[in-house]
């Protein structure tokens, strides 16, 4: 889907485009939507420019996501989608820049391009030239990674009381409630993929700003290089924060595996004590159990209430030995 926005009375205002129709006059931004082969055909033969592929702008090698052609820059990042589904997945996008106009290629529904919209609305005067536009849309992608990374402190501060509350008795049942651990793990690895794709993102915006300082050096606003440095200062600073979050997510795993431990040690001692309070009668029944001519236990007529006895007392022995040493 193309979507070309102008400006109308001051207001970027949007037009849906199809192939074989003209792109309107001063055309400002041009927002492609997963475009079709023939989307991408008519507005490379329309802005007479190259416009990539989902497969060119997948690559990962630098020289491949910024570069500058005979009329234009481009640039490509990662970001994160689908947070709001709960799914979130990276996916690219990517910015083809010229003094005249602006071209973003997607493949996925953003939250940061509505948040950007509503933006333009509430301050038309700051979106009337194609690099504010551009500076805008990192911006709102930004804000957008800070909703997320708060989000996701949200929910860590949740698994660490989980975690390390003491958990209350209900009246009505004998045993307290238990904190599933095995989903805990899980949620503090889907946290830590979360962070690693945020991080991408950062890192992708941080690499954009640089380059477009350079490149467009010539012909970018005033306004514009202002902008930047408050998004690559805002950018780092969500990097600062992204990375203590990783190691609370260590500490938070590490907890819940010691905790995963403390509990498997516990069953275990539970079955050693057994085995040991068990061993005593266990030889009693043996030696009883042997069937030798001459013994004398055989005749007797309390033979049989003695053995059990002494099996019983073999038992009580161990156990409260182990009480006294405190180990049960």
């Amino acid at each position: 889907m193309i979507t070309c926005y102008t400006l109308v009375d001051g207001m970027l205002t949007p037009h849906a485009i199809k192939p074989g129709t003209a792109l309107p006059q001063g055309a400002l931004w041009i927002d492609l939507h997963c475009p079709t082969d023939e989307e991408e055909k008519f507005l490379e033969d329309s802005l007479a420019v190259n416009i990539p592929t989902q497969e060119e702008i997948a690559e990962i090698e630098e020289s491949s996501r910024l570069y500058e052609s005979e009329r234009a820059i481009h640039l490509t990042t990662t970001v994160v989608s689908g947070f709001n589904e709960h799914q979130p997945h990276a996916t690219v996008l990517n910015f083809v820049l010229t003094p005249e106009w602006l071209v973003t290629v997607r493949y996925a529904e953003m939250s940061a391009f509505r948040a950007f919209r509503t933006k333009v609305g509430q301050h038309p005067a700051m979106h009337q030239r194609s690099d504010t536009i551009f500076i805008s849309l990192l911006d709102s992608l930004v804000d957008r990674i800070a909703d997320i990374l708060e989000s996701v402190q949200a929910h860590h501060n949740r698994l660490a009381s989980a975690i390390f509350n003491e958990q209350t008795p209900d009246p009505d049942s004998p045993r307290a409630p238990k904190t599933d651990l095995q989903s805990i793990v899980k949620q503090l690895g889907r946290s830590n993929l979360l962070l690693a794709r945020l991080s991408d993102s950062l890192l992708g915006i941080n690499r954009l700003v640089s380059y477009i300082r350079r490149a467009a050096r010539e012909w970018i606003s005033r306004d514009a290089k202002d902008w930047m440095k408050t998004v690559e200062r805002d950018a780092r600073s969500l990097g600062d924060y992204q990375a203590r979050m990783n190691t609370e997510v260590g500490f938070l795993l590490d907890a819940t595996l010691g905790l995963i431990n403390i509990e498997q040690n516990s069953i275990i001692k539970v079955f050693s004590i057994a085995s040991v309070l068990f061993l005593p009668p266990t030889l009693v029944g043996t030696v009883y159990g042997m069937n030798f001519h001459s013994m004398p236990e055989l005749d007797w007529t309390f033979g049989y209430p003695m053995a059990l006895v002494a099996m019983i007392i073999s038992a009580i022995i161990p156990y409260g030995w182990f009480k006294f040493r405190g180990w049960l």
